[in-house]
């Protein structure tokens, strides 16, 4: 059973920490809430982190086992929507929808969600059971619509959220797509003249007995170890990239790796939009569904998708809960923009913050589209020209010593 390492803090104010071991994160969370206990973190303890190769694919592959397209959940919570509206009552929709849905395997969940709805449970547990296809943003954004009698309101929001959440992710992959193709062909370039182009340059070489140049003898003494040690190349290489997936998973890799992508030149602008963008509309969502603020701080801190961000919500929601506002510990922790802080700040003050951080996705939104337009127009020949220059590089390191070769004969009939 996996062991979780936490942090919480009951009503008194009294901080919390240690080791439980429990099904899931879902559950624990849970336990902490029926004893009243807020919850500051909770994360996977080192010797889960740090698990075997194979108990690392073993979760990874149940975790795809487990997930749904979200697509078709942001179609389920919109027909969802819909259907409570017209008044219909929720069991007889579930039936419905879990019927007609095209996923079999996501119609067997909502069947299992319908029976339990039957059982006495409330929606929200019974959504629960299912972390890997139902997020805690879901789940805690279905309680409050319960708790509050507004659930079709509170689903049709959330509908909203899941739609920007997947055009956001679908303008990020296809702006990184391009640039990670074109290095990938570059690399293939390069090992492929490596491999075949290089050898036969160096049997004209030898064959003429012409002095290299250190650039060409370079360029031959990593295809002669490449070919030489091909299979030890290989386990090279698969065993760094084993190695950067394991560490990526831990949480020190996952904080490393996601510091990283927000100072990757170009791309790094592009992925803070997003996380802001998402960020504000998580916390928006939830607090127009009635949900208090710390412990909607609480929720966006898992869901924000980047553990700089991440950690930085942490660090508000203690702030917040010592009796600092909201805008004041966003500015302290440097990882929210100015507008952000502003927008909230104006929020705060004329009792609107829900509306405000709405519209700082909103501008972040349009933010990710402006930049995904620019980077299409950038990425292309910055591409063209990096690929140009590294084949040229090659080339030019294998006719070097022909060049020489002419010099030196135009020198000798002088």
């Amino acid at each position: 059973m996996p062991v979780f390492e936490y942090e919480v803090v009951d009503a008194a104010g009294t901080i919390g920490r240690g080791r439980q071991q429990a099904e899931d994160s879902a559950e624990l969370l849970q336990q902490f809430r029926n004893r009243g206990q807020l919850v500051v973190s909770l994360r996977a303890a080192d010797a889960l982190r740090a698990a075997p190769l194979r108990q690392v694919l073993q979760q990874s592959f149940r975790r795809a086992r487990g997930r749904v397209r979200l697509n078709t959940l942001v179609i389920f919570t919109g027909q969802l929507a819909a259907m409570l509206e017209a008044g219909l009552h929720l069991v007889r929709i579930l039936t419905a929808l879990g019927r007609e849905s095209s996923d079999r395997r996501f119609g067997k969940i909502v069947e299992d969600v319908r029976d339990s709805l039957s059982a006495g449970s409330s929606f929200a547990d019974s959504l629960q059971r299912y972390p890997a296809v139902f997020s805690r943003l879901y789940v805690a954004a279905v309680r409050a619509g319960e708790a509050s009698g507004a659930l079709a309101v509170v689903l049709n929001s959330l509908t909203t959220h899941l739609e920007k959440a997947e055009q956001l992710r679908r303008k990020v992959k296809g702006a990184l797509a391009y640039p990670i193709t074109v290095l990938a062909a570059a690399f293939a370039i390069v090992v492929a003249m490596i491999v075949y182009i290089v050898p036969i340059f160096e049997g004209v070489y030898a064959k003429a007995n012409v002095k290299l140049p250190a650039p060409t003898l370079v360029l031959v003494g990593l295809s002669q170890l490449v070919r030489e040690s091909a299979v030890v190349t290989v386990l090279v290489v698969g065993l760094v990239v084993v190695a950067v997936v394991m560490a990526a998973r831990t949480e020190r890799g996952r904080g490393v790796l996601d510091t990283l992508k927000l100072r990757i030149p170009l791309f790094g602008p592009l992925i803070r939009k997003a996380v802001l963008a998402r960020t504000c509309r998580t916390l928006s969502l939830l607090l127009q569904s009635g949900m208090p603020l710390l412990e909607a701080l609480d929720i966006a801190s898992h869901v924000a998708g980047n553990r700089t961000i991440e950690r930085a919500l942490l660090a508000v929601e203690r702030g917040v809960r010592n009796g600092s506002t909201l805008a004041d510990m966003m500015q302290q922790t440097g990882a929210f923009t100015s507008l952000v802080t502003q927008l909230v700040s104006s929020g705060e003050e004329g009792g609107a913050l829900a509306a405000m951080l709405g519209k700082a996705a909103v501008y972040y939104e349009a933010q990710v589209d402006a930049s995904v337009a620019t980077l299409s127009t950038l990425v292309e020949p910055v591409m063209i020209l990096l690929l140009g220059g590294i084949a040229g590089s090659v080339i030019l390191a294998l006719y070097m010593p022909i060049f020489s070769l002419g010099q030196a004969m135009r020198g000798g009939i002088k």
